[in-house]
């Protein structure tokens, strides 16, 4: 009876399976279910995709549940982890880990908990809680060294290193790192020691050590071709290439991202073809080199659009839009930044971003009624504060940047803290509130400096031509000084200015890897880079933990960034006790009239340019005569500026020379010598010296060629245009020019002694062209690669070559300085030496001359320069010494002239101005004074413009004879200027444009 019921219910059971669910669904469908989802896992291009493999997941998890099979049911709960892992939810994650960790417990598979406790770490690295993180790494550890299981210690040391590494603990990183780096070694496991290297590479990256970065990463790249592993050799010149982005060299960092982006193209990744290309146009914005920057990131858009990466289209098309932007191209910067807007609207993502870049493109335009909707259809604060300071609506305009403060604070956003007490301090500057004023831009100014330790180098170069949310970073030291002046504290407002000044001309001279510093030991400088280095990436990590509210990862940071500042400022102290000259330059003070070095009797004329308007200040000695604001708008001075020397910037073979000439605008003279001199012209005696520190575009005009009256007219009746019954402000006065007063007192106080060598060395006439008929002469450079020629072009180094981006800057000839140089060289008879055609080559003067340069007490460079900052690859002022062959670098830097050793009395740089460059021109020129001065140069005598050759080799040699015969440098300018305009050469285009910068005795 028993047995024929155990018989019926057998059958009962198999009539039951037969109607289940399980019907015809075995282990096999429950494995081909995960292989299917496993395989979606890893392929998935989108969130359906990754739900599918959850779905297929879930009915394989149900089979082997019903089948009762423990450990398939532990791995697919694993799978379903590394989902929801890969998809970023993290709770979900957890949850299924946690699972299949109690399987794994309860059935006693070690090594499967072991990587589950791994795995569990990986979640929580990722998600930011790193304890957590540390938690389960230490228990997988403990596993993996109780089983034996070395690879898998290894593995998990080398995750260890990432939370340390990303918790911003670097040396417990590197501790961890080189642990994984000496098993991998141990048990021959060449990729994981790739890997380790790899690592230890972003470590020390990120730490700030790029040098360290550089020799782990070479490593790296080793081991990866070695092993052959060529998606991995990608990643690691793409790694270099990032380092040496950071790290300011950007020849360098193109190299490295090309390598990286034919990898990418040779085993079809185009993702990673993408992710270069967008570096490469990243890499040349950065370096001013635009046109490239928007090849690279059209060419990024296109692969974007191919493989269907709506969010990466967006993003190019922002970058697209942000350097049409910069360079003025309104038009296209709009199309795309229209086109990003409807991409964010098409795939639900907020278009905040790409509205507030359209309004702002309008702001900087000046359209208003076109600003408005889109800006505040993104309701971004700092736009809206930035959209009310420009209708004049300053309460409102308050109200905004107060709630743009409240969030900053809280989230210590450091651009939005910069933008909103610069704008603070605009808004009550506005509703005529000085005193709150004063504050808020005191605020902005300490957050400014603070801002700056965030940057790289190579940023921190071009550190005041960028704007943070509508203002150019000088904003609060401009509107500090501007504020001070208004409410007639003169004294404190001079001491800001000259700050900004001294500012300004630090962050020109930033680039480490062309600065020597006279005067500092290679070992005292490498430490300055470190130091800066490391505090930047420091402070750079800080800011991100701020911004994600990662309130563990502030708390390992924050002291870490302390200490770097207080190692910096130990530093910086030492600088200034046993280098004063090089810490006084790049670590400059606010410097008041009291510590100046201005002579009793001297009489100098400062000004300083703001958005809404210039400050004034008359001194004499130490004593402020007078200071005073007048409003008139940076663009409109500037417009002023330019006006008037537009006659003066002759193009030959494409201007007619007497019509420029006779263009000379003489009442755009008077309205500027109005505007700059008529409230202090009184105060000034006639024909005493006086010395103009001029500001921005103020730097681009010469004063001796203001225009003091009204009865000047241009007169056509001798073989040259000419002026008559103008009075110039260079016949009353005695002018010469400082870069700041600052400048002038360290060049003072830091001046070497007289030399005892008496030489004269000019450089002259250089050859700029290939088709220069003395390149017969030239050796060929071997150049299979087309590396060079590529470089050559890209620096825009061929005369005969225009750039858009330069204004159509191009080098010709300039014949009769030969003939200049050779003349000096006979008046001093003596201890001359000259160089022009080929030999008026950087090499030379690096190599040969520069190591004996003091030996001369005059120099003179008969050559063009460009001064302003915007030069492709290069974004500094320079000199033009010979271009051929195709590849040589024949541009001397300003922070190249900084490190020479000189002792000359007067360095001459005639002929040289042809370009104006964008915004700092002016400072450009005054910098590359200072950059000589600094080098040991008492003087410079300069042209502001490509002067005719003819009165220029003329005036330069009445110079040079004038001073021969005991005259100052002062008196020697205005008799070769008198002298030259009664040879014919009356116009103020041939005896204005050179100018006496440094001292004039």
């Amino acid at each position: 009876m028993s047995k024929t019921i155990t018989i019926i219910s057998a059958m009962v059971f198999v009539l039951c399976l037969l109607s289940s669910p399980l019907m015809g669904q075995s282990s096999a469908d429950a494995i081909r279910l995960h292989k299917e989802a496993k395989a979606l896992r890893e392929k998935a291009r989108s969130n359906e995709d990754l739900k599918k493999a959850v779905q297929k997941y879930e009915e394989a998890l149900s089979i082997y549940r019903k089948l009762g099979d423990v450990k398939n049911e532990g791995a697919t709960l694993m799978g379903l982890g590394n989902v929801y892992y890969g998809w970023g939810q993290y709770v979900k994650a957890v949850e299924y880990y946690e699972k299949s960790l109690q399987i794994d417990r309860k059935i006693g598979d070690v090594k499967g908990e072991g990587l589950t406790l791994g795995n569990l770490g990986n979640v929580y690295k990722d998600w930011g809680q790193y304890s957590k993180a540390v938690e389960y790494y230490e228990k997988s550890i403990e596993i993996s060294r109780k089983i034996g299981d070395i690879k898998g210690e290894g593995l998990t040391l080398n995750n260890l290193g990432i939370v340390y590494s990303n918790r911003g603990q670097y040396s417990k990183a590197v501790e961890y790192y080189e642990k994984s780096l000496e098993i991998s070694r141990k048990i021959g496991d060449v990729k994981g020691e790739g890997q380790s290297l790899n690592n230890l590479g972003l470590v020390y990256q990120g730490w700030g050590q790029y040098a360290k970065a550089v020799e782990y990463y070479e490593k790296s790249l080793e081991i990866k071709r070695k092993i052959e592993d060529v998606k991995g050799e990608g990643q690691s010149l793409n790694n270099l290439g990032n380092v040496y982005r950071h790290w300011g060299q950007y020849a360098k960092a193109v190299e490295y991202y090309e390598k990286s982006l034919q990898i990418a193209r040779k085993i079809g990744h185009v993702a990673g073809e993408g992710n270069s290309l967008g570096n490469l146009g990243n890499v040349y914005r950065g370096w001013g080199q635009y046109a490239k920057a928007v090849e690279y990131y059209e060419k990024s858009l296109e692969i974007a659009r191919k493989i269907g990466n709506v969010k990466g289209e967006g993003n190019s098309l922002n970058n697209l839009g942000e350097v049409y932007r910069h360079l003025g191209e309104h038009d296209k910067a709009f199309a795309c930044f229209q086109k990003g807007l409807e991409i964010y609207v098409k795939i639900g993502v907020p278009a905040g971003m790409p509205n507030d870049l359209i309004g702002n493109l309008y702001l900087d335009s000046g359209d208003l009624a076109k600003a408005e909707p889109f800006i505040k259809q993104a309701n971004f604060n700092s736009s809206l504060g930035r959209l009310y300071l420009a209708k004049a609506d300053y309460p409102s305009a308050k109200n905004s940047y107060e709630k743009l403060l409240k969030s900053a604070e809280q989230n210590r956003n450091a651009n939005n803290l910069f933008t909103a007490y610069a704008g603070l301090g605009m808004s009550y500057e506005g509703m005529g509130d000085n005193p709150q004023a004063v504050e808020y831009y005191r605020k902005a100014v300490a957050h400014t400096e603070d801002l700056r330790s965030s940057l790289n180098p190579t940023e921190r170069e071009t550190f005041f031509d960028v704007r943070i949310g509508g203002f150019y970073r000088t904003a609060p030291y401009d509107g500090l000084a501007r504020v001070l002046a208004k409410m007639n504290r003169p004294v404190e407002a001079f001491k800001e200015s000259e700050y900004t000044r001294a500012r300004i001309f630090a962050e020109s001279i930033s680039k480490r890897s062309e600065y020597s510093g006279l005067d500092v030991p290679k070992d005292i400088r490498d430490k300055d880079s470190q130091l800066t280095d490391e505090l930047a990436a420091l402070t750079e990590n800080l800011q991100n933990a701020y911004e994600k509210q990662n309130k563990e990862q502030i708390a390992v940071l924050e002291p870490q960034v302390k200490e770097a500042k207080q190692k910096l400022s130990a530093h910086v102290d030492m600088l200034r006790k046993q280098y004063p000259l090089f810490a006084a330059t790049k670590y400059p003070e606010p410097m008041d009239m009291n510590q100046s070095a201005l002579k009793a009797d001297e009489w100098a004329l400062a000004y300083h340019v703001t958005d809404p308007g210039i400050i004034i200040y008359l001194t004499r000695g130490k004593e402020i005569v007078k200071a005073l604001f007048k409003p008139i708008a940076r663009d409109e001075l500037n417009s002023l500026v330019l006006t008037f020397r537009k006659p003066m910037e002759i193009v030959p073979g494409k201007d007619n020379f007497d019509e420029k000439l006779k263009s000379f605008d003489l009442v755009t003279g008077k309205k500027l010598s109005d505007l700059l001199l008529s409230d202090v012209l009184e105060s000034i005696p006639n024909h005493i010296p006086i010395l103009v520190v001029p500001d921005d575009c103020l730097g681009m005009l010469p004063f001796e060629m203001l225009v003091l009256n009204d009865k000047g007219v241009i007169k056509t009746d001798k073989s040259l245009p000419y002026v008559s019954g103008a009075e110039f402000f260079g016949d009353r006065n005695l002018i010469s020019y400082s870069q700041s007063v600052t400048a002038l007192t360290l060049s003072r106080i830091h001046a070497k002694a007289k030399g005892t060598h008496t030489g004269l060395l000019a450089i002259a006439d250089p050859v700029l062209d290939e088709k220069d008929d003395r390149t017969s002469k030239a050796p060929k450079k071997e150049d299979p690669t087309g590396v060079m020629a590529s470089l050559y072009k890209r620096l825009g180094l061929m005369a005969a070559e225009e750039s858009d981006q330069m204004g159509g800057l191009k080098f010709s000839r300039l014949n009769l300085t030969g003939g200049l140089a050779k003349a000096l060289a006979e008046m001093r008879k003596q201890g001359s030496a000259v160089y022009t055609g080929l030999n008026a080559s950087k090499s030379n003067f690096m190599n040969i001359i520069a190591p004996k340069l003091n030996q001369y007490d005059e120099v003179l460079f008969a050559t063009h320069g460009y001064f302003g900052k915007d030069l492709p690859g290069i974004m500094e002022p320079v000199l033009v010494l010979t271009l051929v062959p195709p590849g040589t670098d024949g541009f001397l830097r300003m922070t190249e002239v900084m490190g020479l050793n000189m002792n000359a009395d007067i360095v001459a740089l005639t002929a040289c101005q042809t370009g104006l460059g964008k915004r700092t021109a002016g400072e450009g020129t005054m910098g590359m004074g200072r950059a000589f001065q600094y080098a040991g140069a008492k003087s410079v005598l300069m042209s502001l413009w490509s002067v005719s050759e003819v009165a220029s080799v003329n005036l330069v040699k009445s110079f040079f004879r004038n001073m021969k015969e005991g005259k100052s440098k002062s008196e020697a300018l205005a008799s070769a200027r008198t002298e030259i305009r009664g040879k014919g050469f009356d116009h103020p285009f041939f005896w204005a444009g050179f100018i006496l910068v440094g001292e004039t005795n």
